[in-house]
């Protein structure tokens, strides 16, 4: 990793380093009334200040949990070990209903209007009642032998839809009221003899900017599409399992090798690339006012420009051994790692 200047300043706002280690990925920090609520694998929701990381208050729900957390207006939502999805009373901890799920989910609820939403093991999407887990529809279309361990593969979207990308590198948007597929589309095509070679997921949540919905998969392609028919506006070969991020210009990706690239958001053409981080494994970049920050699995937070990709401020930070999908707010990043750290990385 080579020295660098900081040319910008970059900050930990605040660090709750309270949780328990849990799979990096699979917990997710959500911001609801004004607080952010959390959860690790012990059992543990954790309803956090967003001003200063303390904490508000926590609940113990005595089950290990094996993702989280989806938030409502009156329950948080997680999912244990043994394949069920608890709602979770916010205000007293206690679980008020609980749906048996087909398979564990490692993939953090999300709510949207009056439903939410699991993904399972096995590629099944679910939608329950919010208010009294009452089954509503489930999604499946039938998976390759060899599929990816993945974390975050949906994106509900308003109160209408929901994005999903699949193994074998199928996107497709769903109806959120009926779960009936409103459009289909191969990002890629699963080539060669083996099932290895054939392993062609979308590993990552689709992204959205007005009415284009660009993503990746791994050993295939990345593409940007238009969001209302599902017609193609630009691909090329990419392999990726990290996220996208995307801006009015460009559309930022990491490969599955860590090189950092930005691509034109109207044609897909090479903007820049950075391989200064290669071979290190790195979080999905996320921007942070004019840059985009990635932070590494040994805590080192990184900001590019996000014009020419040059790395302009770098501190360590307590986020070790992989962070979450990032929760994004007016003053700051909000990620949880692996090591059981919450943190508020900012940029003034």
């Amino acid at each position: 990793m080579p020295n660098i200047k900081n040319y910008d300043t970059l900050k930990v706002g605040w660090t709750q380093g309270r949780l328990l280690a849990s799979p990096a990925g699979s917990f997710i920090p959500v911001n609801f009334d004004n607080a952010i609520f959390a959860a690790d694998s012990g059992g543990y929701i954790y309803k956090i200040d967003p001003t200063d990381g303390s904490l508000i208050s926590h609940f113990y729900v005595r089950r290990d949990l094996s993702s989280g957390v989806g938030v409502s207006g009156s329950y948080v939502f997680v999912t244990t070990t043994d394949a069920h999805l608890l709602a979770v009373d916010k205000g007293n901890g206690k679980i008020k209903w609980q749906a048996v799920l087909p398979t564990i989910s490692l993939e953090a609820p999300q709510v949207a209007g009056d439903f939410v939403l699991v993904r399972t093991n096995d590629a099944q999407l679910l939608a329950y009642n919010v208010n009294d887990g009452t089954p509503v529809w489930v999604y499946q279309k039938p998976t390759p032998p060899l599929t990816l361990r993945v974390t975050n593969t949906f994106q509900a979207i308003g109160r209408d839809v929901v994005a999903i990308g699949l193994p074998g590198g199928k996107l497709t948007l769903l109806n959120l009221q009926t779960g009936v597929p409103i459009w289909e589309n191969y990002i890629a095509v699963p080539e060669g003899s083996t099932d290895l070679d054939k392993l062609t997921d979308i590993g990552i949540r689709p992204i959205i900017d007005g009415k284009m919905m660009c993503v990746a998969s791994y050993n295939g392609r990345i593409a940007c599409l238009d969001a209302i028919s599902s017609n193609i506006i630009w691909e090329k070969k990419f392999s990726t399992s990290y996220g996208l991020a995307i801006d009015e210009q460009n559309v930022y990706a990491v490969s599955q090798d860590g090189v950092i690239y930005a691509f034109d958001k109207a044609t897909g053409a090479q903007v820049w690339q950075n391989d200064t981080m290669q071979y290190r494994v790195l979080s999905m970049p996320v921007i942070l006012g004019n840059d985009i920050l990635i932070v590494d699995s040994e805590g080192y937070a990184h900001l590019f420009n996000r014009n020419n990709g040059l790395e302009m401020a770098r501190i360590a930070t307590k986020l070790y051994d992989g962070v979450s999908y990032p929760l994004v707010r007016d003053n700051g990043i909000v990620l949880q790692s692996a090591n059981g750290a919450v943190s508020l990385i900012k940029n003034y």
